[in-house]
């Protein structure tokens, strides 16, 4: 029953959460595009200095998901604090907070799991052309190819865990000093 309604939510607040979504799925397309570069087998192959890109890439995208943590905390504010009449109704309603709040809760992680199936399209489109500039630098014959990374794409999911895992500590830590 409560995905039902989280799911009319969604759709009642979309043009709320387009915006929201277009920005993770962004993220996690570059997120992915980019840890698939540095795990492509070809450009690995090119030079053994490759080995740091890996390295810088991976340290790179802990960053992009740190800082994606932000925007993620900002727009779970900005959705809450648009629809707090509409929770204030469920209040009325009869529901508790606590049901509310994992209402809101399943939203998000409908929008998310979302913006991660999408970004992982995306990603692996946009990997190729990365691919492409990469072998142009360094003036090696290529072609176009989609391929998709599973190492990638696993560091990507843990990346996303990571960035909403951390949204949930900050909120965890400002409810508990609020009280």
């Amino acid at each position: 029953m409560y995905a039902k309604l989280a799911f009319r939510n969604i759709c009642r607040s979309l043009r709320n959460y387009i915006i929201y979504f277009i920005t993770i799925t962004l993220t996690i397309a570059l997120m992915y595009s980019f840890l698939a570069l540095g795990f492509s087998d070809d450009i690995i192959a090119m030079s053994e200095n490759m080995s740091m890109l890996t390295s810088g890439i991976l340290i790179f995208s802990f960053l992009i998901a740190f800082m994606a943590s932000f925007v993620v905390r900002y727009a779970i504010r900005f959705m809450l604090g648009q629809r707090k009449k509409e929770f204030a109704l469920y209040e009325l309603m009869g529901m508790e907070v606590k049901t509310i709040s994992n209402l809101f809760l399943i939203e998000n992680t409908i929008i998310g799991c979302g913006a991660l199936l999408c970004g992982s399209i995306v990603g692996t489109l946009l990997s190729g052309v990365l691919n492409q500039v990469v072998k142009n630098i360094f003036e090696t014959p290529h072609t176009y190819h989609i391929s998709f990374s599973f190492q990638a794409w696993g560091i990507t999911v843990v990346l996303f865990i990571l960035m909403y895992g951390l949204e949930y500590f900050m909120r965890q830590k400002l409810s508990g000093v609020k009280k």
